[in-house]
């Protein structure tokens, strides 16, 4: 992929980025959490199941007839100068994807699946040795990462609504932590290094000028999760906005997920009581859920249960069956899918619109 990126190249690294827009969405987050749960889709906007790049077009509003209230993009390959990211959706694209989904009233989440800083290989990628020590203050790769968050310094400052003001995001780095798949994770680096991380990444986007970000933190799905296994990496009130979970299913077992997501979302709930955080299902779903109420008599009733801020499915992607976890058209979930968005505890884009 080519390393170039015309609408950053114009674009000096941000010295005030906004004026506490972060503060304003998190408000406006609070008192959205008190009407429901905000339904989120990945990369909604720039393809789907049967299609890819189409303007326009979203497979969630092609079968509920509405836009998700959250829309997920992700920055991985940014860092590297590229001009698409992992998933190949061009960044101008995202960039006006974001602005779009903020100006018809929705809200952006963010994701980073940062390419190894030791070898550029992507995330997954686990060297001998250790990748984040690396770049951490001292280290020898810490240029390196500087100059990778200025990218997204930039990114961010760069995506401006009509009356030139800085779209603010919720930004969720450095996810999954507690598993052993990111070069991040639990297997690559010790919590306390981990926490450092996060902390760094938070204070030198904030030092640049990044006031427009909801900071969320989200580990993942873990074999015996309790208060204290959760806040093993957590990285402070100070750096965290919002905490979450992500909980994917991954057998034919309803129960079994709904019992995942309980034991998880009971911690999430605890812990954001005590550290007064909002909660949200971060990330979630079903691999091209083959049952057909699965939204709404396995994943409702749950989501139901608790004072979530916004449930994120994962992406529907055009080139990867096993990589679709919302309904389409033509797929058996249309009808349960519809019957879900249209809850009066699962809000859409138009439910949100007006409270800002």
């Amino acid at each position: 992929m080519k390393k170039i990126f015309s609408f950053l190249a114009a674009f000096a690294i941000a010295t005030n980025v906004a004026a506490s827009t972060g503060s304003d969405l998190l408000q406006r987050l609070e008192k959205l959490q008190a009407k429901g749960v905000m339904f989120g889709h990945q990369d909604d906007l720039v393809y789907g199941c049967s299609w890819k790049w189409d303007e326009g077009r979203s497979d969630v509003l092609e079968t509920a007839g509405d836009y998700p209230a959250i829309m997920g993009f992700d920055l991985g390959g940014l860092e590297l100068g590229w001009e698409k990211n992992l998933d190949g959706v061009p960044f101008d694209r995202m960039q006006k994807e974001i602005v779009a989904q903020h100006e018809r009233g929705g809200i952006i989440t963010i994701s980073w699946h940062a390419y190894n800083p030791t070898n550029d290989e992507n995330s997954w990628f686990q060297p001998a040795g250790n990748a984040v020590t690396s770049i951490l203050p001292g280290g020898a790769l810490q240029p390196k990462y500087d100059k990778w968050l200025d990218k997204v310094v930039a990114f961010l400052a760069a995506c401006k609504d009509k009356e030139g003001n800085v779209v603010p995001v919720i930004f969720r780095p450095w996810h999954e932590m507690s598993g052993g798949w990111f070069w991040w994770g639990a297997t690559a680096c010790t919590s306390q290094e981990y926490r450092q991380l996060f902390q760094y990444t938070h204070k030198y986007m904030t030092e640049k000028g990044c006031d427009n970000i909801v900071w969320a933190f989200s580990p993942n799905l873990a074999d015996k999760e309790d208060v204290e296994h959760y806040m093993q990496f957590y990285p402070g009130d100070e750096y965290v906005d919002l905490i979450g979970i992500d909980v994917y299913q991954f057998s034919a077992d309803n129960k079994v997920y709904q019992d995942n997501l309980r034991r998880e979302l009971d911690v999430v709930k605890a812990v954001g009581e005590k550290q007064k955080k909002l909660i949200a299902l971060t990330e979630t779903g079903y691999q091209n859920v083959p049952d057909p109420q699965w939204f709404t008599q396995t994943l409702l009733p749950v989501v139901k249960e608790y004072p979530i801020s916004y449930v994120l499915l994962w992406r529907n992607a055009w080139d990867n069956p096993k990589e679709n976890y919302v309904a389409a058209p033509g797929k058996p979930t249309v009808k349960d899918f519809k019957k879900f968005c249209k809850d009066k505890k699962v809000l859409m884009c138009k439910d949100i619109k007006k409270t800002r």
